[in-house]
């Protein structure tokens, strides 16, 4: 592939999502990178589905056509259920729900004009499980993988590949070191190995698509 395509992140953050930036640039991609207070060119608030469309409609007069778009948006939370409000479980699934929904209906006009692409999201852990206070947080991952798997089985034969990436462990960057004080940073994901895993998995033959992939560090006691 070369600048003629682009690549759309959609909840771009330092540490993963420049990880994620550097590996679809060095595979020729154009890159747009999209935050409510990154780079100024794209910021958009990707919960409000009116300024989704405008961005999507810059991107189709200011870059190459979109060849697909990884999810990265995330809000964390941990609270107990009895104190989480009914506004902060809207909050939370607005960041990783509505962003999902919003950008898929624009991405998947695109994709289907010209016959595929790729629409990878990422999970977590509580995408499968939820822990104790993880009701806001785990109940919009859950969410979140329910919708790719709708995706896949209403617009697989259309060409385009979705993915759903279970992140099952604390990703190495400054942030999530100075959140977690007391873990390993020897038993953390790096980024860009797991960028690596988006790229091959934005590359794979039509013939054996992966439609959720599950990764972790090596155990501590491996």
């Amino acid at each position: 592939m070369s600048q003629q395509s682009t690549i759309v992140i959609a909840g771009h953050a330092a540490g993963f999502g420049d990880a994620l930036q550097e590996r679809f640039e060095i595979g020729g991609y154009h890159v747009a990178s999209v935050s409510r207070h990154g780079d100024k060119r794209w910021a958009t608030d990707l919960r409000d589905p009116l300024a989704v469309a405008r961005l999507f409609d810059k991107l189709d007069h200011d870059a190459p056509p979109v060849a697909g778009v990884v999810h990265n948006a995330m809000q964390f939370h941990r609270q107990p259920f009895m104190q989480t409000t009914a506004q902060t479980l809207q909050e939370v699934w607005q960041s990783m729900v509505m962003t999902a929904f919003n950008v898929s209906q624009q991405a998947v006009t695109r994709l289907q004009r010209q016959g595929g692409g790729s629409l990878l999201f990422s999970g977590a852990s509580g995408s499968l499980r939820a822990g104790p206070q993880f009701s806001a947080f785990s109940s919009a991952k859950f969410a979140l993988r329910g919708l790719c798997q709708a995706l896949v089985r209403e617009h697989s034969h259309e060409g385009i590949h979705v993915a759903h990436v279970i992140v099952d462990g604390l990703i190495h960057s400054e942030r999530t070191t100075q959140r977690f004080a007391q873990a390993d940073v020897a038993h953390m994901i790096e980024p860009s190995d797991l960028a690596e895993q988006y790229w091959q998995l934005f590359h794979q033959p039509r013939s054996v698509w992966t439609h959720e992939l599950d990764v972790r560090p090596m155990a501590a006691d491996a």
